[in-house]
C-alpha cells in the first residue's frame, strides 16, 4: 500500500483557507492526532489538533448516548468568530476531521470546506 502524500494535505488547506477566509485549519484524527495544518505563526496547531481530538469525542459520547447516527460536522460560534469541525473520513476505526478557525465577517464556510474535505478523501484512501 502506498502512503498517502500528506504534503498535499498541507496544501489543500492553504487553498482552503485562502478561499473562506479562514485564519487556521488543520487535519487531525479524531484523538487529536495532527496529521496537517496550515496556520498563523501565532496560532498553535498542537493544541487546535488536541482540541479537535477532545470536541469529536465529548461529541461521540453524546450522539452515541442520543442516538444521532454518524458525526458531519459541529460548529463552536463564539463573539469574536467560530471553530467549525467537519468529519472528512473513518478509515478502519479511526475517524479524520477538518478543524478551521474562522473570523467572526465570515459568513460562509460550507463550501470552502466541502471543497477540501472531498479532495482530502481522495488522499487519505490508501492507493494499492
Amino acid at each position: 500500500m502506498a502512503r498517502p502524500d500528506y504534503a498535499a494535505l498541507a496544501d489543500i488547506l492553504e487553498h482552503m483557507n485562502k478561499e473562506g477566509g479562514f485564519i487556521a485549519s488543520v487535519i487531525s484524527t479524531d484523538n487529536g492526532l495532527l496529521i496537517a495544518s496550515a496556520t498563523s505563526p501565532t496560532t498553535n496547531r498542537d493544541i487546535v489538533a488536541a482540541m479537535t481530538g477532545y470536541v469529536a469525542s465529548t461529541v461521540k459520547r453524546m450522539r452515541d448516548e442520543f442516538k444521532l447516527g454518524d458525526l458531519r460536522d459541529i460548529t463552536v460560534r463564539c463573539s469574536l468568530g467560530k471553530v467549525v469541525f467537519r468529519n472528512i473520513a473513518t478509515i478502519g476505526n479511526e475517524g479524520f476531521l477538518i478543524a478551521a478557525i474562522i473570523p467572526k465577517h465570515v459568513r460562509y464556510h460550507s463550501r470552502a470546506i466541502g471543497k477540501a474535505a472531498t479532495k482530502i478523501r481522495g488522499i487519505l484512501s490508501y492507493k494499492k
